[in-house]
């Protein structure tokens, strides 16, 4: 196949930013010296959360009338979302108002209780999800008190962490002794959980240390938690991405709790004077002494790090440069989103080049990482020419979006394949929504759920809230349908899930749903699709190997269908702030008989990085329960597995 790669941006910070513009682009040379140091992330103050309950009253009162603060915005739910009991209501949500069957848009469930508010998520291959949260005071919001463990601010707070059960839909505290709030999380190659950076603020001596330089492994088997060792530089809102070679991609992040337009106070170790917006919109509190725009590589075989060297594209795109978008193309090199600039990237431990076969890249309208965030995802990659699109939805409206600035419900679309049109296809979605969470499923299409009609991420809790006036109906994308007829409404969650909510594909091809700490929600929802409730037969995985390597032939039995038309590998994936870090599904090739299928899995790791799969098959867009599928390098020697 045509090696696919990148493009463009970067440059020597040594020398400067060297920027020219045409067409909408900015090319940058990238140098790769040693990352400089931006002031003392040490020296920075605890920033101190309010403990305002008049505040939090007004807020709460506010958010329970949304449809004041929405304009023409159809809004699908009524006030009082944001004063509920998280006890578990088992009443199945859809159709309602008037809406589509639940055979076309699905229908919600709400199924347990998360323990700690998912601000994160990281799932495993054995029916168990980590979910992660953050100690705020009690009139800030967040979690509600667990275990009475840990006391931060005032307010008794639970556990920050709690491992969910998706078989019994029940769970049970999780000690994380390094606050992984902001952090980047992903499956190790062999099943374990990796989990990277973190946050700085709010720790409780011995009990909860700073997690900012920490790299923590969780191995799902026996849930031991291991630091395995520490950053060289704290990274606070950082990516991960599984490279070709099973090496682990790390991505910015900042120094400290700051940046672009969070809730925080401005640092007081400032030595430069922070950029303002215009129209001013309270001001940016983002310090160049904490901007972190470097990455490293984590070597996964033994558990070392690369020194961190600057990426100039990053740079460029400070202040909003915070969870960039970061995914590995099959060609070998790595697509990077930040602010509102996209390149494509080859990454050593020796330093990054840029790659030109595709050519430059168009910017973007407006700028998408924290805090303007919306969703992203790479699209289904398909044989034999494994087109490589990324699709960006939602997120803030405006250039210099704050606390009132209206969502973008626009959608793009950008084919970085080399050789094709890189201009954005640009489509118009049901609903505003800024922090909506992208979720692949078995069939091609992505999920968009979650997020807010007005403001952007950040705060802590409903003193601290940015965003209001949750986007509670779901929508679906399908790529194979024309321009402007991609997006479809599906059914209302009335849930509201705000600033620091997840979703992520179940093995049941599902969508679990949790989290908003703007409202320390505890519940958690499954969204059952329409292709499994329009009275279709369901195909059943009865055989398939646990381990495949790369250019291999091997077998799937199946029952309970005449014949199955499509099969994939969905990559096992957790979700933060809309980052859904290693999210990519590739459709295999093959041929089928009646019961069996004889498929090729992926010709290259680029394709597929080592890691865990769910593998699903199809029939007429009905797929099976997943079975799980690790692809590796090589095959395991006889007698050997692998973990998790």
């Amino acid at each position: 196949m045509a090696p696919v790669v990148g493009l463009l941006l970067l440059c020597a910070l040594s020398a400067g930013l060297q920027s020219t513009t045409a067409a909408g682009t900015r090319k940058l040379q990238q140098s790769n010296g040693p990352a400089n140091t931006y002031g003392n992330a040490a020296s920075a103050t605890t920033a101190d959360l309010v403990n305002d309950p008049a505040g939090r009253a007004h807020l709460l009162a506010r958010l329970s009338n949304p449809v004041a603060y929405t304009g023409s915005y159809p809004l699908y739910v009524g006030p009082g979302q944001y004063d509920v009991d998280p006890t578990v209501d088992p009443a199945v949500v859809s159709p309602i108002n008037g809406g589509p069957p639940a055979a076309q848009a699905g229908s919600w469930q709400v199924v347990g209780n998360s323990g700690a508010v998912a601000l994160q998520a990281l799932p495993f291959t054995n029916d168990l999800v980590l979910f992660l949260s953050r100690p705020l005071n009690e009139n800030g919001g967040g979690d509600a008190s667990l275990t009475n463990l840990l006391t931060v601010d005032g307010g008794t707070q639970s556990e920050v962490a709690a491992i969910y059960n998706t078989s019994s839909n029940t769970f049970t505290p999780y000690h994380v002794p390094q606050l992984a709030e902001a952090a980047g999380h992903i499956l190790l190659p062999d099943g374990r959980g990796l989990i990277i950076g973190g946050n700085n603020i709010n720790l409780n001596g011995d009990f909860l240390q700073s997690g900012a330089q920490a790299i923590r492994i969780v191995d799902p088997t026996n849930l031991n938690y291991t630091l395995s060792g520490q950053l060289d530089r704290t990274r606070v809102g950082v990516t991960l991405t599984t490279l070709g070679d099973g090496n682990i991609l790390i991505m910015g992040g900042n120094q400290q709790e700051v940046g672009a337009f969070a809730a925080d106070p401005q640092p007081t170790t400032t030595t430069h004077t922070p950029p303002t917006c215009s129209p001013n919109l309270g001001g940016s509190v983002a310090d160049p002494d904490y901007d972190n725009p470097s990455f490293s590589i984590f070597n996964t075989g033994n558990y070392s790090q690369s020194p961190s060297l600057n990426l100039a594209l990053l740079l460029e795109a400070w202040p909003v440069n915070s969870y960039p978008y970061v995914v590995q193309l099959p060609s070998g090199s790595v697509f990077v989103a930040a602010g509102d600039i996209m390149g494509a990237l080859y990454f050593t431990a020796d330093g990054a080049s840029n790659d030109n076969s595709i050519g430059d890249l168009p910017n973007l309208p407006v700028p998408i990482s924290y805090p303007q965030y919306g969703g992203f995802t790479l699209l289904p990659l398909e044989g034999p020419n494994y087109t490589q699109q990324v699709l960006f939805a939602g997120g803030a409206g405006e250039a210099c979006s704050g606390s009132s600035t209206p969502a973008s419900n626009t959608s793009y679309l950008i084919d970085v394949t080399p050789g094709a049109d890189h201009s954005l296809v640009t489509e118009q979605m049901a609903f505003p929504r800024v922090m909506g969470e992208l979720t692949l499923l078995p069939d091609g299409t992505a999920f968009l759920s979650n997020g807010a009609q007005i403001g952007i991420a950040g705060g802590a809790g409903p003193n601290h809230s940015l965003a209001n006036s949750g986007t509670t109906v779901a929508e679906i994308y399908n790529v194979s349908q024309p321009v402007g007829q991609r997006w479809s409404t599906v059914a209302d969650s009335q849930i509201q899930r705000l600033y620091h909510s997840i979703a992520f594909l179940t093995p049941n091809a599902t969508v679990m749903v949790s989290g908003s700490e703007t409202t320390g929600e505890h519940r958690v929802q499954i969204w059952t699709p329409g292709y499994l409730q329009n009275g279709s037969p369901r195909p059943v995985i009865t055989s398939a190997p646990a381990v495949i390597t790369y250019g291999q032939n091997f077998t799937i039995q199946y029952s309970g269908v005449p014949s199955v038309d499509r099969v994939v590998l969905s990559r096992v994936t957790g979700a933060t702030d809309s980052n859904h870090m290693d999210q990519r599904q590739v459709v295999l090739t093959g041929g089928s008989s009646a019961g069996s299928i004889a498929a090729n899995s992926p010709p290259n790791s680029n394709i597929a990085p080592p890691g865990q799969y769910m593998l699903f098959v199809l029939s007429n867009g009905v797929p099976s329960v997943a079975e799980y599928v690790s692809v590796q390098l090589s095959l395991p020697a006889a007698g050997t597995s692998t973990a998790g």
